[in-house]
């Protein structure tokens, strides 16, 4: 009986050391097929005084969702560029137990981030798209742009806008300090008469 389950977990050893030497590329992760057809455009945008660039990669089981990830993923690198409020952390910890030559040292980093965008994009569309088949998982290329003009003028209308609120905010409250002065004589007016 001993010699059954020896054999048993022997072959299921070896199954599971086989599993592990001949598992699948993860989906979307990079194979020297992917770098190959990697576009020049998307190792290094092209540079423009008029437009803003950003290239894209993503994949998906569906050509449209592949496309319209990668799209997005551009629009966000684009709003990036624009403005971005960003904040991170940091960790590392050190520790050496024991003396000498038999002394370990443990170590942990630890590193967090998150970055918020929040932008109004006009104009953005794909000025370059490509497309390839990977393992039957489709992978979309895409070259975001977004005309400088368009992006200054929604910006300088966003201050202009933000300046007129504030502006009505500022008479607003001055108003309001003027009516609690004109209250405070009235009090003061009917608190003076016989």
């Amino acid at each position: 009986m001993n010699a059954k389950i020896s054999r048993a977990l022997l072959v299921l050893s070896a199954l599971v050391v086989t599993a592990c030497h001949h598992r699948a590329p993860e989906e979307g992760g990079a194979s020297k097929a992917t770098l190959k057809a990697m576009p020049k455009w998307f190792a290094k945008p092209p540079k423009d005084e008029k437009y803003l660039y950003a290239p894209a990669t993503a994949t998906s089981k569906d050509l449209q969702i592949a496309r319209n990830k990668a799209e997005a993923e551009g629009r966000l690198q684009l709003g990036q560029q624009l403005e971005v409020k960003y904040s991170a952390l940091t960790r590392r910890f050190a520790e050496e137990t024991g003396e000498g030559a038999g002394a370990q040292l443990l170590q942990q980093y630890e590193q967090t981030y998150k970055a918020v965008v929040s932008q109004v994009l006009v104009g953005t569309k794909p000025k370059s798209s490509e497309f390839q088949v990977e393992d039957g998982v489709y992978r979309a290329w895409v070259l975001m742009e977004l005309p400088v003009g368009a992006a200054s003028e929604r910006l300088l209308k966003q201050i202009q806008a933000q300046e007129q609120m504030y502006a009505r905010f500022r008479a607003s409250q001055a108003f309001k300090e003027l009516n609690a002065e004109v209250e405070k004589y009235e009090q003061w007016k009917s608190g003076q008469k016989p």
